[in-house]
């Protein structure tokens, strides 16, 4: 009996060191499972973080892609020149700091244009480097554009290079070629936030880091990751390191302090058992575990507050003191209204505490706005429950509070962030609505949209409420429904349509977008074009009336020479019909001589017919006709007209225009108004020339990339190689009387037909004009 008695004490003794222990494993669990969750937490906030930067850089660099290949569009469909190419380059880049230059390189590899304007690392003229070649003609193959290393970079300088082709009818005109630098796409592509917060690096394909945000180095216990960058064909990748504070408490302290207050509590356990009745013991076990709560209770940030059952406060923390700005001797005993509550607030904060001692408060709690003695306010977030005594009554109510200041004033900024987007739209002279891709329905509008589409729209079918508009479901380049949130942003319509019931016309773009739901939404912008499309038919009008005016002119020139040219077979009919009716008032005739007679005063009549009626086609003013034409019938045509003025000038013409070149696409009067133009100028320009040297030399060839090249020689004294450009502006002439629109309407003549004019001064002396003509039907004519 004695030996179970002593067994049992023993087992009974050790019970408490084996419950302080199995305490101080479920502690040590806890701590690490904490950790871990905190960890995993951190490490998830920055693949979020790493996400949204690269999906930031990636949206930009999506933009700068955009850019670049609406400028290639333009520049293979010649509706950018030098000076427009250059401006809105240079103001895209100053707009995009990361986009270093860009350049307009030819086919054979030769920088045309140089942006921006400053730049003196590329310069017109300038080929680039053997090495880029392949790059080059990667590029020309393309649709889209590659990205590849750039040209002629420095050792210390890491930069990307973005080439998309310039294409024209199947034809690759050139490249396009964007240099970004890597450091300033850190710089400005990343958020200020996100740089702030991690130390970032984008290393290249071989791992060299070709910018970096911070010359910190990187530390065992950082938490880091890796993610590839877009474009993801070139191999940059982007990588964050997220650093614990040197003032951050130490991850092994919690470990350490429960097997220290393990060990603490088996040590006084053994105490105890050695000295159960030592008042000295139980004191120190009491003030240690006094002590721990304490340390405990002050380490709480959040304020703790209790009241009675009357509204008395009878507890108050360091952290609710802290927070208010008042010692704990001033609250403890306080009734109500109490020392933080702000003079404006207190009817609301009186109502409050009322319904706290009726047990009626919010399960969410108050917010309220408190003061400190200083005057200072913020607002508090309190929870209210019982407080009940260890005989579980209550003895009154325990108020948790929370300092909301900065959560409410981020909701605040939120807020006035999208008034000002809103704002933004409605303030755009545009119609702008989204729509949801799969059912249709209106989820925004803007102030234009509402003022054209009256009533309540939201949540009802876009295309009945915009069928006006007149776009159709087919006219979209994809259809809406099937597109998933990989496949946008996507063009979907991009062109002009005609309002049904005001008759004004919208440029109107249709785009696949993300909507703020995650779900993919139809954004729709149409801008009132009408009263450029009228400004535009006008200036039609106003060229075709200006075209006819010239023609008019040069005939007005030409009338003392074609008087003189019409005389001649007028007299010679004059004189074979006098010639006739002698021989036949004898009588005795020659019927066979008075035959012949009559024939050669019918011949001389033909050609005073067809000098008039080449005049009145000349003259005859009429809208563009492009048709199917032979060239040599054009030249004779023209030649017919100017040979007059050539014999009375002293000038050979001689004509190279073969009758087995192609058939050109363009209207016959018009290119006869072009080529009679070029002939008089080039004759006017070698009245100082002696006439045995009087030669216009006029030739055809047809060019390898499938059009009719005309050029016009003469042996005049040439021109200043720097009026090359400007002798086609308005109003510039070389002539002492000129009214220098002749060769201005001449290129409006042929870039109409999607052709080229352009002259050059030849070394040998003289100088020739050219132009080209398309051998088939363009979309433009």
């Amino acid at each position: 009996m004695k030996d179970g008695a002593a067994g049992g004490g023993r087992w009974y003794g050790n019970l408490p060191y084996l419950l302080v222990s199995a305490f101080a494993l479920a502690m040590l669990a806890v701590v690490w499972v904490l950790q871990r969750h905190e960890l995993d937490i951190e490490r998830s906030s920055m693949i979020r973080d790493m996400h949204w930067a690269e999906q930031t850089m990636r949206l930009r660099m999506d933009a700068s892609q955009d850019f670049l290949q609406i400028l290639a569009r333009d520049l293979g469909d010649a509706h950018l020149k030098r000076d427009a190419f250059l401006v809105r380059a240079t103001q895209y880049i100053a707009n995009n700091p990361e986009l270093v230059n860009v350049l307009w390189v030819g086919p054979d590899g030769e920088i045309r244009w140089a942006a921006p304007f400053e730049t003196t690392e590329w310069t017109p003229g300038q080929k680039l480097p053997a090495r880029l070649r392949e790059l080059l003609s990667r590029a020309q193959g393309s649709t889209t554009g590659v990205y590849g290393p750039p040209p002629g970079e420095a050792q210390d300088v890491h930069r990307i290079q973005y080439l998309v082709p310039v294409k024209h009818g199947g034809e690759t005109l050139g490249t396009v070629v964007a240099i970004f630098d890597v450091a300033g796409m850190m710089r400005h592509l990343v958020p200020k936030w996100f740089t702030d917060k991690y130390l970032l690096s984008i290393t290249g394909p071989d791992g060299q880091v070709l910018a970096r945000n911070s010359s910190l180095q990187e530390t065992d216990d950082a938490l880091r990751d890796v993610i590839p960058l877009a474009p993801s064909d070139i191999g940059l990748t982007m990588r964050a390191l997220a650093y614990r504070g040197a003032s951050e408490v130490p991850r092994a302290l919690p470990t350490a302090m429960i097997i220290a207050l393990s060990l603490l509590a088996a040590a006084s356990l053994w105490y105890l058992s050695k000295s159960v009745h030592s008042r000295r013991q139980a004191e120190g076990a009491l003030r240690t575990e006094y002590a721990f709560r304490k340390a405990m209770e002050e380490s709480v940030v959040t304020g703790l507050r209790a009241i009675d059952l009357e509204g008395r406060i009878t507890y108050v923390n360091p952290a609710f003191c802290r927070m208010v700005g008042l010692p704990e001797e001033k609250l403890i005993g306080c009734l109500p209204p109490f020392p933080y509550w702000p003079p404006e607030g207190m009817d609301e904060l009186d109502h409050n505490i009322r319904l706290t001692l009726e047990g009626k408060a919010p399960e969410e709690g108050f917010i309220v706005r408190i003061q400190r003695p200083d005057g200072e306010r913020f607002d508090v977030r309190l929870y209210v429950s019982p407080l009940i005594d260890a005989a579980g009554h209550q003895t009154g109510w325990m108020a948790a509070m929370n300092d909301i200041t900065e959560p409410l004033r981020a909701r605040a900024e939120l807020q006035a962030s999208h008034q000002r987007f809103v704002a933004v739209l409605d303030g755009l002279d545009a119609i702008v609505f989204v729509a949801n891709a799969e059912t249709d329905e209106i989820v925004f509008t803007n102030q234009v949209f509402r003022s054209a589409f009256p009533g309540d729209v939201l949540g009802q079918d876009s295309w009945v409420v915009t069928a006006p508009l007149n776009l159709k479901r087919g006219d979209l380049a994809r259809e809406p429904r099937t597109l998933r949130p990989d496949d946008v942003p996507c063009e979907l319509f991009d062109g002009e349509v005609r309002h049904e019931g005001t008759g004004r016309w919208y440029h109107l773009r249709d785009r696949a977008i993300k909507w703020v739901d995650g779900a993919v939404a139809r954004m729709v912008i149409a801008t009132d074009i009408t009263d450029r499309r009228q400004m535009d038919e006008l200036a039609a009008r106003q060229q075709e009336r200006l075209d006819h005016t010239a023609r008019l002119i040069s005939m007005g020139e030409m009338a003392s020479s074609l008087a003189h040219e019409l005389n001649q077979p007028l007299a010679a009919i004059a004189n074979y019909s006098m010639g006739c009716v002698k021989r036949l008032q004898g009588e005795n005739f020659d019927r066979e001589a008075v035959l012949a007679a009559m024939q050669k005063a019918n011949a001389q009549a033909d050609r005073a017919g067809k000098i008039i009626r080449r005049m009145r086609e000349f003259v005859k003013k009429s809208k563009p006709h492009p048709e199917s034409v032979k060239l040599h019938e054009i030249v004779e045509e023209t030649l017919g007209l100017a040979e007059i003025d050539a014999r009375k000038l002293g000038i050979s013409i001689r004509c190279d225009v073969g009758h087995d070149l192609p058939a050109v696409f363009a209207d016959r009067i018009m290119i006869e108004q072009v080529l009679l133009n070029l002939i008089r100028n080039g004759m006017e320009a070698m009245a100082a020339t002696p006439k045995v040297r009087r030669l216009l030399s006029v030739g055809a060839r047809r060019t390898d990339d499938g059009q009719i090249e005309m050029s016009i020689r003469d042996r005049g004294e040439g021109f200043d190689p720097a009026d090359t450009e400007r002798m086609f502006s308005p109003f510039f002439s070389t002539k002492p009387q000129g009214l220098g629109m002749g060769l201005n309407i001449c290129r409006s003549i042929i870039e109409y037909h999607r052709g080229r004019l352009w002259a050059q001064s030849l070394p040998e002396g003289g100088s020739q004009f050219a132009f080209t003509l398309p051998l088939q039907e363009s979309d433009h004519v």
